[in-house]
């Protein structure tokens, strides 16, 4: 159990200038934790870069620390694409927020290559990773149950994991909004960073059908794009709960969605798993089938993601409570 007491700094590792889900997040964690009246917060970069906050983030009320003690009254917040910073930390408490599982073997991957590489050439390296050891002051968050399924696979007891998922932008989440939707607009939101050979299959197999992207748009762009729209279609890899679909249904877009990584999880992606496919070319004119009736009938649709829409508008109060139980 992480041990707060008034002299404890939180600090939260960020890769600097990145405008994705994963250091938003992290933005958000440092938000809400002043929020909660926990005044020694801050967010240190790694590697350390000029003006390393994302403009994106200005809505975060952050502090940054450029150095600090190891000490066993510290927190230290490390997203899982630094557990190479694990042991460099003896005494400090801390926590490996696990945002994306993908992202995590793909940098594991490079760095065990580059170690291996130099102690070729050169002398043996030390192994500075973390291998999931028992290590007693080291502690799991998982973003999304897919998360916390790979935590148990490699051995890390449930009762050492604490589910701790963010929340999208604030500026999705107003109550008062009233969403209308144009029935008559029968365009199809995605992401092009996401699933790129899949949308490509699909628009090329439906030239009747109007495909927008979403790319070059702020926040409040997105939110009025899909406010607008009837359906967000999704075949990315999804490493954790991802942030657009969890948008899209915020604004009563019904999503079809494959079935890769957290997306593959109800506890995850809590839509009817007749809107989500196993891509193949072969399934590809059953989709399409799909996407127009869904189109054709959005009302009789969007009620089978309301269940989702309502996990969603709740996800900030449960990250609040989690983090008061946490940090008590």
């Amino acid at each position: 159990m992480i041990s707060y007491k008034s002299n404890s700094k939180i600090i939260i590792f960020c890769p600097p200038k990145k405008v994705t889900g994963g250091p938003e997040a992290l933005h958000q964690l440092s938000n809400k934790l002043y929020e909660l009246k926990y005044d020694n917060v801050f967010m240190h970069y790694v590697p350390q870069r000029a003006n390393a906050k994302a403009k994106n983030y200005d809505i975060y009320k952050t502090k940054e620390i450029k150095s600090f003690e190891d000490s066993s009254d510290h927190i230290l917040i490390i997203p899982e694409s630094m557990t190479f910073l694990i042991k460099k930390f003896p005494k400090s408490q801390k926590i490996i927020w696990w945002l994306s599982v993908d992202f995590y073997k793909i940098l594991m991957d490079y760095r065990i290559r580059k170690q291996n590489f130099f102690t070729k050439l050169f002398y043996k390296q030390d192994d500075k990773e973390y291998h999931f050891e028992n290590l007693p002051n080291v502690f799991q968050w998982a973003q999304s149950y897919r998360s916390s399924v790979y935590l148990k696979d490699h051995n890390i007891p449930e009762s050492q994991i604490d589910y701790v998922c963010d929340y999208i932008n604030p500026i999705f989440l107003d109550k008062n909004q009233a969403i209308k939707k144009d029935l008559s607009n029968k365009t199809i939101l995605y992401n092009p960073k996401k699933g790129k050979k899949e949308i490509a299959e699909l628009i090329k197999n439906s030239p009747e059908l109007t495909w927008i992207p979403i790319q070059n748009m702020n926040a409040g762009q997105i939110k009025d794009l899909m406010a607008k729209s009837l359906l967000y279609v999704d075949f990315g890899e999804n490493p954790g709960r991802d942030k657009m679909l969890r948008e899209s249904v915020s604004q009563d877009c019904c999503i079809i969605s494959g079935k890769n990584g957290s997306s593959t999880y109800y506890e995850d992606l809590m839509i009817p798993d007749e809107y989500k496919f196993d891509f193949s070319s072969e399934k590809i004119p059953a989709i399409l089938n799909k996407i127009k009736y869904v189109l054709n009938n959005y009302p009789s649709h969007f009620p089978y993601f309301q269940t989702y829409k309502n996990v969603v508008l709740n996800e900030e109060a449960v990250f609040e409570e989690k983090l008061k139980e946490i940090f008590r």
